[in-house]
């Protein structure tokens, strides 16, 4: 009887340690369960999420140029609000060509053969370049006018394949409005760009086509090169100009002093369409910000490199208008600007 009675109570306490032991069992299961559901709802940041892979870029513009590096510092700047941060887990290549169009095919080709990332073309010419020698790289451009008169595509949401970015094309309408608001008197203005430039071409015709329409002539001398620039320069000022505008000719902005100095020299205001020029002495920038346009260009480029196909990405169009005045050129060239300018 004693023995069955042990026997009672042994089965009793393996029967209470197999019920505890269960009930452990579904509480580590309860918390393990949860716990997988904390880690799906946790979100890594950018830092985070691309810590683990060094990335390789590499900026290809036309020459060295102070709006381009605002562009760049912008399309850094996108970058690193996504995760992708120079010096950490992001490798930079800056390079240019010269300021001459022919060696941009060669300098993008170079570029596709080494197994970077992302390229980001730069510049109207260096995109149709890129466009016709990189075969094998994701591209998201910045700092062009014109990307379907280079070759993009058909529109901005049916491009090629490997190819987006941001289009910036200037307030040229806004330029002539300017010139005209703060030389009434002109009947006549002075321009140099680069014919081989889909971008110049189309800023001048829009220009002609305003002034036409407002009984202005518009004085085009073409260049080739920058060596060509100062000569072109004086030539259009022989032709008693009122004023000279450049529009972001990138030929021309390599040699831009060939411009300046004679336009001062000669007391004719010199407009153009790159603020960041400015201060090297033009009298008034109406341009792009392009550090915004660099900025949103940079923010694509994150997408690309997590790995979405630049197909499937629409060009953006950005163009955030900027306007700088060199006071004093103004007061030295004697000229009275309109009050209300810089609120427009």
């Amino acid at each position: 009887m004693k023995a069955l009675k042990n026997q009672s109570h042994l089965c009793v306490r393996i029967l209470e340690h197999s019920i505890s032991l269960h009930y452990f069992l579904i509480v580590c299961a309860v918390l393990a369960f949860f716990s997988v559901l904390g880690g799906c709802g946790k979100k890594e940041t950018p830092h985070e999420e691309n810590a683990s892979k060094k990335y390789r870029i590499a900026f290809a513009s036309f020459g060295p140029d102070d709006a381009a590096d605002n562009a760049i510092k912008g399309y850094l700047d996108g970058l690193a609000s996504e995760g992708f941060v120079e010096g950490e887990n992001l490798e930079v290549l800056r390079k240019h060509a010269f300021g001459e169009i022919s060696h941009l095919p060669q300098l993008m080709k170079a570029l596709d053969d080494q197994d970077l990332d992302l390229i980001v073309p730069m510049s109207t010419p260096g995109l149709a370049a890129a466009f016709a020698s990189v075969k094998m790289t994701p591209m998201v451009f910045v700092y062009t006018y014109d990307p379907l008169g280079a070759g993009a595509g058909k529109s901005l949401d049916d491009h090629i394949p490997n190819a987006t970015g941001v289009a910036s094309f200037p307030p040229i309408a806004d330029t002539m409005d300017v010139i005209l608001r703060t030389f009434p008197e002109t009947r006549k203005i002075g321009t140099i760009y680069n014919a081989s430039e889909s971008n110049s071409v189309k800023a001048v015709s829009l220009a002609r086509k305003i002034l036409q329409a407002k009984n202005i002539g518009l004085e085009e001398m073409t260049v080739s090169s920058p060596a060509d620039v100062i000569t072109a320069t004086k030539a259009v000022l022989s032709k008693n100009v009122d004023a000279v505008w450049i529009t972001g000719d990138n030929t021309v902005l390599q040699s831009l002093e060939g411009v300046i100095a004679p336009c001062n020299a000669s007391g004719i205001p010199l407009i153009i369409n790159d603020p960041e020029f400015v201060d090297r002495g033009a009298l008034i920038g109406v341009g792009i910000g392009w550090h915004q346009s660099g900025f949103e260009a940079g923010k694509i480029a994150a997408r690309v490199l997590r790995g979405e196909s630049p197909a499937k990405i629409p060009i953006l169009e950005i163009a955030k208008k900027r306007l700088a005045i060199n006071h004093k050129l103004a007061e030295r060239m004697k000229i009275n600007l309109p009050a209300d300018l810089e609120k427009n």
